[in-house]
């Protein structure tokens, strides 16, 4: 199997996948732990030190530290001060995490256990959700099932709050079958799907929004659920969905597609089958199989994922490190491109793949790294300073090669590349501070961030 080159490009394509991008420094401390350090480091992100990060959001999420259900707040708007808290938040966090495999996998999760808040309706059920996927994204998945089907907002989504003993809900039974375990058609029926909610029943939100058990509104009686008989509730289900080997080939084939190639990969698929059936569905060891493993960087993974909103928003933010603002350019920008977190459009996620591209989506691509290269405005990154804070300032073919390096793993072609020279001058012209006055050091990155190259990863 043919693979990637240079151990820098592997490195490159990992922190494209298993991040999202990375910043100049960032990759630097990456090559020099190589592709078995880089790894191990994104598998214990415990061990990282985010106390930058934390310290960039923490005003962000100060109105999460409220009591929206303390009556004695009744005359503070804490709704709404979370609900505009809510997006720029997780966007900085993506954006300046030193742990970008934990955020990466609370965003994978996200679109797995898809919750809207125009249905939720309260930013605090979104945010804590948002902590739970983030602090369990690479443990058990059983553990992780669990906690989010006890979860408020998913047990408003799939209206899991109102199944009671005297009258079934069958929504989230249905779904936690066929979108988070086994997978559309595999393997149940549906008596399963009524028995699964008879087991789910009796979960409810109190006054204070967390999740409650009613055991008069639970059923006591016997189920049978694929061809388990026995006096389940919530967790004895959760047991047997994520130990069935079906649930294993369902979320293994989606985290292949996902991270290494969109049509999967069986060979590899097999393996980490294996992994998850040995480890109980522990998740950070299924991780270091993909991300260790050959087909990961093999030339038909290279290139073949299309960047999603997210991942180009945020991407492009972090590698320039551009300022963490209110978040409205992203918000803005990701309603434009199709996909806003937190509104996912349905229980199944963003379909994601060539759906993100088409005419009016490549031209609010365009249009976001015009504003993001823009000489002047609060959402524009300082380029001259990213160039200066790195010493990529003595030539037309430093300043390019870096940009290039930065954003695209170095991976163009001679003609593109002279392209971007002559723009900034050439090397037989070039001046790094009339090029910076006259902005065209701005409006070369602009072009590289227009490039096809800069829409996969």
């Amino acid at each position: 199997m043919a693979s990637i080159g240079s151990p820098r490009a592997r490195i490159q394509h990992l922190l494209r996948r298993a991040g999202f991008g990375y910043r100049a420094d960032e990759l630097e401390s990456y090559v020099a732990l190589g592709l078995e350090g880089t790894v191990d480091r994104l598998l214990l992100p415990e061990n990282v030190d985010d106390s930058a990060s934390e310290a960039a959001t923490a005003t962000m999420l100060a109105p999460f530290r409220l009591d929206r259900f303390n009556k004695d707040n009744k005359d503070v708007d804490v709704d709404g001060m979370q609900r505009q808290a809510l997006y720029p938040s997780w966007y900085a966090r993506m954006q300046t995490s030193n742990r970008p495999l934990r955020e990466r996998m609370t965003y994978f999760w996200h679109d797995h256990f898809a919750t809207a808040l125009s249905k939720v309706q309260v930013a605090f059920y979104m945010q804590q959700q948002n902590e739970t996927l983030r602090a369990k994204g690479l443990g058990s998945f059983r553990e992780l099932l669990l906690a989010i089907a006890r979860d408020p907002a998913m047990l408003v989504y799939l209206d899991n709050r109102t199944n009671v003993r005297t009258a079934p809900n069958e929504n989230y039974a249905r779904e936690l079958m066929e979108l988070h375990t086994l997978g559309e058609g595999r393997g149940y029926t549906e008596t399963d799907i009524h028995e699964v909610a008879r087991a789910l029943t009796g979960w409810r939100i109190g006054e204070d929004g967390t999740a409650q058990f009613r055991a008069a509104q639970h059923d006591v009686k016997n189920k049978t659920v694929l061809g388990l008989t026995g006096n389940f509730d919530d967790a004895a289900v959760i047991d047997i969905l994520a130990d069935d080997r079906m649930t294993a080939e369902y979320l293994i084939g989606k985290l292949v597609r996902y991270f290494v190639h969109p049509d999967g990969e069986p060979d590899l698929e097999a393996r980490a089958i294996d992994v998850y059936r040995s480890t109980r569905g522990q998740i950070r060891e299924v991780m270091k199989t993909i991300l260790l493993s050959n087909e990961m960087y093999s030339e038909r993974a290279y290139r073949s994922i299309i960047k999603s909103p997210t991942e180009l928003l945020v991407g492009a933010k972090r590698a320039l490190e551009a300022p963490t603002t209110d978040g409205k350019i992203e918000v803005d920008y990701a309603r434009r491109l199709g996909q806003l977190v937190y509104e996912p459009p349905n229980p199944a996620g963003w379909t994601g793949g060539p759906d993100w591209v088409n005419g009016a989506t490549i031209l609010g691509r365009a249009n976001f790294a015009a504003e993001l290269t823009a000489l002047k405005g609060k959402n524009a990154a300082d380029i001259p300073g990213l160039f200066r804070r790195y010493r990529a300032t003595g030539s037309a073919a430093q300043v390019v090669d870096f940009t290039l390096d930065l954003l695209v793993g170095g991976d163009v072609d001679g003609m593109t590349r002279k392209i971007l020279m002559d723009h900034i001058g050439g090397d037989a012209h070039f001046s790094f501070e009339q090029a910076a006055k006259d902005g065209l050091l701005n409006g070369m990155v602009y072009l590289a961030l227009s490039m096809p190259l800069y829409q996969v990863a």
